[in-house]
């Protein structure tokens, strides 16, 4: 791995420090955020922190406008499509994209159109195990893996798919996709060509892109460099204590009005309470429980009530564990001090710890009644959502038999151990953790859940290499449609599907159909069976749906909250003396 840019060491430990009293300096901002960053590579990275941080450094051919989700503003396009300006077609097949001119990257080398076409390759190419390209390959090709055809053929879909006539960018469907501007906003940035050759990775051509598919996330060209079109370029980053960002002068809008920007990562919650009570940050990830805190405290806002597109605190159970010399699974065995990798593969099993869940107490506890319980992958805010869908009576009861019935009654007979793991810094994840185990062990004492806190960066590692029986997570939406709640959670090549191996070939063929659906009613109709579906199943714990609050000293000015990109905006930042 090649070394960073070193920023000025003087600079970099006054930053990155946390001193009492940090000197005031209107054009340097302060972010204390809950979790690492996990990769710097916008291809690469699908982690909300890591996004975040691309998102300030990178852009997109448009952007979402402001707040809303379903307005845009042209980026390195120069027009957002539209039936109406005739950039796409009638058949909704076809989204061309004019280009920008004079946009130059932060090395001061011109962006080319040539540029920008690589980079939506790159994103649907490099193709990782567990990542977003397939966000693109299915409504671009068909595919939801470059692995599904012979690279050729792979090859010839995508340079047909993404041409460049007449200054345009073409984009062309395989079928009608409505929410493409969504994604297109919130994905494939545009990255420099040379850039990633040079730092080892894919060259462009033909030939040669299959060397670069699924990379390890260390190998990957851009996993610590930078270099984009956005309002901030990269100064610095330490794995432990977050990213140093610097303003980037010759941006083509204009430049931003901070000099500088410290992302910092802090996995307490607590600490970051005190960091912002103190005056230490300007910004901060506070959980739900540290809200009231600031309600009305001198210096402080407090935007409360905000929408959020995400499905939170789900817990995920893999139903095919990979077995190889894998810890997490303990003896193996169904004996009480381990499980067998295809435990969860029992939808009793599943049943059970999704009864066994205290919902109310979660709710009330972790979450400060700001909350209600989820009905499902689709979240509070996105049309489809299954409001009145029945959820089933949680309860030790109900628990109870549904673990009599698992594994012909072994489970119950023989006992298990099932490890639970979070990420350390989520304290709402460790309290659902700790729920949970109460609530299970207390119904057999041959159960046991067992709690482990890790880095989230760990979280994910384990994950990609389906070695985890469970863990508690999130899923941010990456486009506000239904499709992007569920296809995550009951397709087989969904994000948490595909690794945790939930596989129903009628769920999958309902999926697929309701994307490809044009009649909205006929959609929504299609949405509520499958959240029916999910109920049934229970691929995951769905638990709460709760709203956001941003907590920030009243110094910032200018913060957009967007609940697609809920970490926020950096450009349109300003703070008073």
């Amino acid at each position: 791995m090649r070394r960073l840019r070193a920023a000025p060491a003087a600079l970099a430990a006054l930053l990155l420090a946390a001193p009492a009293r940090p000197a005031e300096d209107p054009t340097s901002l302060r972010y204390a955020l809950s979790s690492d960053i996990d990769s710097l590579d916008p291809h690469w990275a699908y982690d909300a922190v890591s996004l975040f941080v691309t998102d300030q450094v990178y852009e997109t051919l448009v952007d979402f406008a402001g707040a809303a989700t379903d307005a845009f503003e042209p980026r390195v396009a120069s027009v957002v499509p539209s039936r109406e300006n005739g950039f796409i077609s009638a058949d909704g097949l076809t989204y061309a994209f004019p280009l920008r001119r004079g946009i130059k990257f932060h090395d001061g080398t011109p962006v080319t159109p040539e540029d920008v076409r690589y980079s939506l390759l790159r994103f649907m190419l490099l193709d990782r195990a567990g990542g977003p390209s397939s966000l693109l390959l299915e409504p671009l090709l068909g595919l939801n893996s470059t692995k599904e055809l012979p690279p050729e053929q792979v090859w010839a879909l995508a340079d047909k798919a993404v041409r460049l006539e007449g200054g345009a960018l073409m984009i062309r469907l395989k079928r009608p996709f409505a929410p493409l501007l969504s994604l297109l906003a919130n994905f494939a940035p545009v990255v420099s060509r040379k850039t990633v050759a040079d730092a080892g990775g894919w060259d462009g051509e033909a030939a040669t892109w299959t060397r670069h598919r699924d990379p390890a996330k260390e190998q990957s060209a851009l996993y610590a460099r930078a270099n984009g079109t956005g309002p901030f370029k990269l100064m610095k980053w330490d794995r432990a204590a977050g990213v140093v960002l610097e303003r980037h002068d010759g941006y083509w809008r204009s430049p931003a009005a901070l000099s500088t920007v410290v992302l910092r990562v802090s996995h307490d919650a607590r600490e970051r309470v005190l960091l912002l009570d103190r005056g230490e940050v300007d910004l901060a990830v506070i959980e739900r429980r540290f809200v009231p805190r600031f309600a009305g405290a001198p210096g402080i806002v407090v935007q409360d009530g905000l929408p959020n597109l995400e499905a939170q605190s789900v817990i995920l159970l893999n139903q095919a564990v990979e077995a190889k010399d894998n810890p997490w699974l303990g003896s193996g065995r169904l004996d009480g001090k381990g499980i067998p990798p295809d435990f969860l593969a029992d939808p009793d099993i599943r049943r059970g710890l999704a009864l066994a869940f205290d919902y109310d107490r979660f709710i009330a506890e972790a979450y400060q009644g700001q909350a209600e319980r989820a009905r499902g992958p689709v979240p509070r805010g996105v049309w489809g959502r299954y409001d009145r869908l029945p959820l089933p009576v949680a309860s030790t009861v109900t628990a109870r038999a549904a673990f009599q019935r698992a594994l012909k009654g072994q489970a119950w007979a023989l006992g298990f151990r099932l490890p639970v793991a979070y990420n350390e810094s989520r304290g709402e994840w460790r309290f659902a953790c700790r729920l949970l185990k109460e609530r299970v062990e207390a119904l057999n004492p041959l159960f046991s859940v067992d709690c482990r806190p890790v880095p989230q960066s760990q979280v994910l590692d384990e994950f990609r290499a389906r070695r985890l029986p469970a863990f508690i997570y999130r899923w941010v939406l990456d486009y506000p449609d239904p499709h992007n709640a569920i296809e995550p959670f009951l397709h087989s090549s969904g994000y948490f599907a595909g690794p945790l191996g939930y596989r129903n070939p009628r769920v999958d063929r309902m999926v697929e159909a309701a994307a490809a659906e044009q009649d909205a009613t006929v959609r929504k109709k299609m949405y509520h069976e499958l959240q029916l579906m999910a109920s049934v199943e229970v691929p995951a714990v769905f638990t709460v749906d709760a709203w956001h609050a941003v907590v920030r000293r009243a110094k910032v000015l200018g913060f957009v909250y967007n609940p697609i990109t809920p970490y926020g905006s950096l450009y349109e930042v300003s703070k008073l003396p």
